[in-house]
């Protein structure tokens, strides 16, 4: 994730965004195996309290994760030392489009539709041109987004919806997550408001919290083009985690793309 995007206010609430995303139950097994049979050094872009990494070191795999949110990385270390593989992880606060490793990558990965952080043509294509320097030759970056739906997203702009349930980490109370999103068509931008709100045992509503994000979205053409123009070969294009071909219904689309050997 960018700077521009400070995850820090949103780690308390970190879980339950995640747990109620469809997407982190099926891209979990797909990046765990990915990173554990990587030869050689392997990196994951915005990771986040640990979620995927933690998984990919119980596997067996030395993981470098990088995040611009100091707050994310100290959660994802503790919970890394807690599951006792704190010592197959090696943690890097760092922007995507500047982290900086001792030893060119065989592998990064930037799970959870993560390059969306990148709000802009230009960040995306910095981004991506970083990762091909920090990769060594015949290494691989593979990612994943959405493929974005003018309708559904018609649909839904503007709307406020129940995201989950969960307990708070901070005051033990039972709480609420709403979300509402506003869509940027023209610039191919969503703004994301996350309102949590404390239950009392008697149904009463309490405090309440409005966390603010910025996201983009690309068509999979525009990343193809982004990637050609990095440098990359695309060895592959997805439809679902599962490996099945993309094609013009899908809802996701999943690179492998590879530097040249």
């Amino acid at each position: 994730m960018s700077d521009d995007v400070p995850y820090d206010d949103w780690a308390p609430i970190y879980d339950v965004w995640a747990g109620t995303a469809p997407i982190t139950k099926r891209n979990l097994p797909f990046y765990v195996e990915r990173l554990v049979a990587a030869e050689g050094p392997a990196v994951e872009l915005g990771v986040g309290n640990g979620r995927i990494a933690i998984q990919a070191a119980h596997a067996g795999a030395s993981v470098i994760g990088v995040d611009s949110s100091s707050v994310m990385l100290s959660l994802c270390r503790h919970r890394a030392r807690d599951a006792g593989v704190g010592g197959k992880l090696t943690l890097l606060k760092a922007d995507f489009r500047s982290f900086q490793l001792e030893e060119p990558a065989a592998l990064v990965v930037i799970p959870f539709h993560s390059i969306g952080h990148m709000l802009t043509m230009d960040d995306k294509r910095d981004c991506l041109a970083h990762v091909y320097e920090q990769l060594r030759p015949g290494g691989r970056l593979v990612f994943d987004h959405f493929v974005f739906n003018a309708d559904r997203a018609r649909h839904v702009d503007g709307l406020t919806r129940l995201r989950g349930e969960y307990v708070d980490p901070d005051s033990s109370r039972d709480s609420l997550l709403w979300v509402t999103v506003r869509f940027d068509f023209r610039d191919q931008r969503m703004h994301i408001l996350a309102i949590s709100e404390e239950v009392d045992p008697l149904g009463q509503t309490g405090a309440r919290r409005v966390r603010r994000m910025d996201f983009s979205w690309l068509d999979p053409d525009q990343a193809r083009t982004l990637l050609e123009e990095t440098g990359y070969e695309i060895e592959s294009l997805w439809g679902c985690f599962d490996e099945t071909p993309f094609k013009d219904d899908s809802r996701e689309q999943i690179f492998t793309a590879r530097k040249p050997a």
